[in-house]
């Protein structure tokens, strides 16, 4: 069984294992860098570590949000990555034999498995994929 965290995007869900999880909290702004890719929304300091923060709205080429003081930040456990999302929803659990194939095929890199919850189906965030993607040359 594993388990998950159900966050949203633009009205758009998705999950990841909390296995990958470190902390969920409120989001912070981030000092920018130069030259860094849209997505890079800068770096922040937290207890004493810097995280480089990630929006994955921009990443996933998803329309523009305002900022909202429900925009979370869930920091990753095997990376100092800070993942800028609109709302941590929910939780859910789920067997590995539950998990489906993503048909659609554009959303198969970073996310090749789904899930159902409560009626709907939910892509699964490849880890290894997505910080495979932030790699810049």
């Amino acid at each position: 069984m594993s388990e998950f965290i159900v966050c949203s995007l633009a009205d758009k869900k998705f999950a990841l294992n909390f296995v990958e999880v470190e902390e969920v909290m409120n989001a912070k702004k981030g000092t920018p860098l130069p030259f860094s890719e849209a997505w890079h929304e800068g770096m922040v300091t937290i207890r004493g570590n810097v995280f480089t923060i990630l929006n994955l709205r921009k990443k996933l080429f998803l329309p523009a949000s305002s900022d909202s003081a429900e925009d979370k930040m869930i920091l990753l456990s095997r990376a100092k990555i800070a993942l800028l999302v609109d709302q941590v929803e929910d939780t859910a659990s789920a067997e590995d034999s539950q998990l489906q194939s993503n048909e659609e095929e554009w959303q198969r890199e970073l996310f090749p498995t789904v899930m159902e919850h409560q009626g709907t189906l939910i892509p699964v965030i490849d880890m290894d994929a997505f910080l495979a993607s932030t790699k810049t040359n």
